[in-house]
């Protein structure tokens, strides 16, 4: 699983583009929320849809939840 951060100071993505195989998805972290937006089919599956919003607590554990269930997360700043 790739995510890519969107903060104040710029947008930072991988160079390489990631299979649709890939969850494959964007982080966009507010001051109070953080959306999840798909970037691949599988990353949709991951999320049940297109977009997925919670508060930032709430997507810390997604986070860490996907970290325990075995699977990559990779931070991109």
């Amino acid at each position: 699983m790739k995510w890519t951060q969107y903060t104040r100071f710029g947008i930072e993505e991988d160079a390489m583009p990631e299979a649709p195989s890939d969850i494959d998805y964007t982080v966009h972290i507010g001051r109070h929320e953080t959306t999840f937006r798909a970037n691949t089919p599988e990353g949709e599956k991951f999320l049940g849809g297109v977009d997925l919003t919670m508060s930032n607590e709430e997507a810390h554990t997604f986070i860490q939840d996907a970290r325990a269930a075995g699977l990559t997360v990779k931070s991109f700043f």
